[in-house]
């Protein structure tokens, strides 16, 4: 196919590691519950995953870092998190925007021209690449739709992807654009085209019928933290962190007012929410190491620590016989008068040294109950949030990771 491209490189400042997201795109999403039980069923959410990351690049905030290990065995964010609630409402804005219809339209198309339609390979080649072209000179990263159908019951193999680069070699007769690939995380991916040749090659795998310049709005990402914390970087004694509750995304935060339940302590408040404000926790030794030197060093699953709200003089506490206001499980507050109640033990998930990208349960050493949260907040007992408790049960509602260390 002769190329309508002078020679020469461009790419734009877009980075797959910084503005991609570093789980896979193996979302499950289910369209209908049948009779008996039995879910109807598509796979992914590429035009989510694939807008949502250009919506960070926008905005100048780099992608959360969680990997697909904190969800496991699913991979991704389970609905009901903040991240997949998000990546799903731009899926679906994905599909009502004009150019969408070229996912079904060129489906039906061949690749050569014909008396009525000019065929996919052509119109890749004359118009979308050209346009293509023309905004990532202008240092514009684009959405890409990918074409592979033959027919309508293949559509759902169409794809989704962003654009951030291409090279064109005159004298090779070859085209490479670069893409993030929402089915290969944090890495680039090039689609490779040759001007004797139809379709577009792809490295991670595929060969593409062709492409449109997808219509893309950008919208403000949701972001917990503009500077998340490596998750390699080891958790030591004496950071002071933000924990997330890796199920929802929600963030621990020690409130200001206390519990006025039925049977409550009256000590002051836990939630998850979305506000990173009163959520920093300083990691501090555990209370019988309480005035005695202890160096600083880097946590290991099986440590305890008592966690202190920044700010404050009150750590994360729980006690017997006093349930918590939706679950009724153990409560969970933050209290002033220091007692081994603060205690808490680190269980990494697989054991070893705690970092910051792992999957981590804080058990509560004198009864043995795992800090918790879950869906069911509650405007008037929880204010709204969800609630913190602890629990024997141990469940994927019992898994933290960290948001920001210092």
């Amino acid at each position: 196919m002769p190329l309508q491209l002078a020679p020469g490189r461009h790419r734009v400042a877009f980075e797959p590691a910084v503005h991609g997201f570093a789980f896979p795109n193996a979302f499950v999403n289910t369209v209908v519950t049948l009779p008996g039980g039995s879910a109807l069923t598509t796979a992914g959410r590429c035009g989510g995953m694939a807008a949502l990351a250009l919506d960070h690049f926008h905005a100048g905030i780099p992608a959360p870092t969680w990997g697909p290990s904190l969800w496991a065995p699913s991979l991704v964010p389970p609905d009901g998190h903040w991240l997949a609630e998000a990546i799903q409402e731009r899926q679906i804005r994905s599909f009502l925007v004009g150019s969408a219809l070229k996912f079904l339209t060129w489906s039906l198309q061949g690749d050569d021209p014909t008396w009525v339609l000019p065929g996919v390979a052509r119109r890749t080649e004359q118009e979308e690449l050209p346009r293509l072209a023309n905004l990532l000179r202008s240092g514009v990263p684009v959405v890409l739709g990918l074409i592979v159908a033959r027919d309508l019951r293949a559509v759902a193999e169409n794809h989704q992807v962003v654009a951030y680069g291409y090279e064109y070699d005159a004298v090779a007769g070859r085209t490479t654009i670069l893409v993030h690939d929402p089915n290969t995380p944090r890495r680039e991916v090039t689609l490779i085209g040759h001007d004797d040749t139809r379709g577009w090659v792809a490295s991670n795998g595929r060969v593409w019928r062709g492409f449109f310049v997808h219509d893309y709005v950008r919208r403000e990402p949701p972001a917990l933290t503009r500077s998340p914390a490596d998750p390699d970087r080891p958790i030591r004694l004496a950071d002071t962190v933000v924990l997330v509750h890796a199920w929802t995304g929600r963030v621990l935060h020690g409130c200001d007012d206390r519990y006025d339940h039925h049977g409550s302590s009256g000590q002051h408040r836990v939630v998850a929410d979305d506000a990173v404000d009163g959520t920093r926790w300083d990691l501090r030794p555990r209370h019988d190491r309480r005035g005695r030197s202890e160096e600083p060093g880097p946590l290991t699953s099986g440590d305890v620590v008592r966690l202190r709200l920044r700010g404050t003089d009150r750590h994360l506490h729980s006690h017997r016989n006093v349930a918590s206001p939706l679950t009724h499980q153990q409560e969970v507050s933050t209290f002033a008068e220091r007692d081994r109640n603060d205690d808490w033990r680190v269980v990494v998930d697989g054991g070893g040294p705690w970092l910051a990208g792992s999957r981590v349960r804080f058990e509560h050493v004198p009864t043995g109950a795992a800090l918790q949260s879950h869906r069911r907040p509650d405007d008037h007992d929880s204010g709204g949030e969800q609630e913190v408790s602890a629990s024997s049960l141990t469940d994927p509602d019992g898994w933290w990771t960290v948001l920001e260390a210092d």
